[in-house]
């Protein structure tokens, strides 16, 4: 039998030897010096050899106790070697799936496979709902543990605050959590259904009267109430019909001045479709105009003022209205109504109205037949519109 002390006055020698202990537990001892714990066994007939690991890391009292747990193993007919190895693995396992159902992790890998699909500005929006309502109470959490009962009090504790947002976090997190079943790691989805929330107030956005609108462009045209650029951004949200995220965040590659038109790339409409703008005259003006004020190598239409790589704020268009004495009786979003309600009173072609607002269908049976892009007609449709606008403008009394 070994001693401590003959272990640690054992000598390297030119060649590797064995120090025996019993029970085929023996130390051996390298040349280089290192002192390594070793089990020889047989199960069903076949040799096998365990490493323990190295003295003084694994003392003698502590190699015999491995010992004895490895023999138990033996004469059950188990080898140790490989019960060890699988023990390992298990281990690893169980802790992948603590890492991997961690909510964080969840949140993140949620995050990078569903935002392909979405508008820079709806995914910045997203994560900064998430991190302030989200991962604050949640995010060391393993997502198995997170109950209806608890996400229903989260989501209420928001409702209190900003209602819509908690619309939208009962969403996010119904995608997280069938992401999470998708991955084996959960099999039922605990997020509260849409009754729980209250329902929404929808308010349709203010749109201004055609008196307040022409009175409104002579304000926006006014040179000492903002800078060009702003003006000219506020122009072309009511000239092309778009939404104001549409404009604001526009870039120079999806215009093309020369051919009177604007593509906007379906990752940045609401509808994820495509959208072509056919420009009138007077957009076309103003879009010159803004090349000489914007610098050449600026992506932006209308760059932030205090990040160039970012496009302009916002909540800028609001603003102005707010600063032009307009709040509360029309919004950037509200000038698409003005033209909808103008040319539908014209009883014009529906297609043509609902086509220049990028609307998508309802109808999906019509929208797959009724294929025409009416191009023509919505051009000739936006030159009215801007020719509209003008007369509005000659009509109104100058501001104050």
């Amino acid at each position: 039998m070994l001693s401590t002390l003959k272990i640690k006055t054992a000598k390297p020698e030119s060649s590797a030897y064995k120090l025996a202990d019993g029970g085929g537990l023996y130390l051996l001892v390298q040349p280089n010096g290192s002192k390594l714990w070793r089990y020889k066994f047989r199960v069903a007939g076949k040799e096998g050899l365990q490493a323990l690991g190295s003295f003084p890391d694994v003392g003698l009292a502590e190699a015999r106790g491995q010992l004895a747990e490895s023999r138990k193993l033996v004469s059950q007919g188990i080898n140790p070697t490989q019960a060890r190895r699988e023990e390992r693995l298990e281990q690893v396992q169980v802790e992948l799936e603590r890492v991997t159902g961690l909510f964080s992790v969840v949140v993140g890998d949620w995050s990078a496979s569903t935002a392909a699909g979405l508008r820079p500005a709806t995914v910045k929006q997203r994560q900064r709902e998430i991190d302030n309502d989200l991962l604050p109470k949640l995010k060391n959490r393993h997502i198995s543990s997170i109950t209806r009962l608890e996400l229903t009090a989260l989501l209420k504790r928001v409702e209190q605050r900003a209602p819509e947002v908690a619309r939208n976090l009962r969403n996010h997190l119904w995608g997280m959590f069938e992401y999470a079943i998708d991955s084996g790691l959960l099999e039922t989805n605990p997020v509260p259904p849409v009754r729980v929330m209250k329902k929404r107030n929808q308010k349709n956005h203010p749109a201004l009267s055609e008196e307040k609108l022409g009175a409104f462009l002579r304000a926006v045209d006014d040179a000492s109430r903002m800078k060009e650029e702003t003006s000219i951004a506020m122009r072309l949200v009511l000239l092309t019909a778009c939404r104001k995220a549409e404009i604001i965040e526009g870039q120079w590659k999806e215009v093309d001045v020369d051919n009177a038109q604007w593509e906007i790339p379906a990752e940045r409409m609401k509808g994820n479709r495509p959208h072509w703008v056919p420009l009138s005259s007077q957009a076309v003006d103003l879009l010159k105009r803004l090349r000489q004020l914007v610098p050449a190598d600026r992506d932006h239409l209308f760059p932030n003022r205090d990040d160039p790589k970012r496009p302009m704020a916002n909540r800028s268009l609001n603003a102005v209205m707010e600063r032009l004495g307009f709040a509360g009786e029309g919004t950037p979003h509200g000038m698409r109504a003005a033209f909808s309600t103008y040319f539908n009173s014209l009883e014009q072609n529906i297609d043509v109205i609902e086509q220049c607002l990028a609307h998508v269908p309802s109808n999906a049976v019509r929208a797959a037949y009724n294929r025409h892009a009416y191009r023509p007609e919505r051009r000739a449709m936006l030159q009215q519109w801007a020719d509209r606008l003008d007369n509005l403008r000659k009509q109104a009394s100058p501001p104050r």
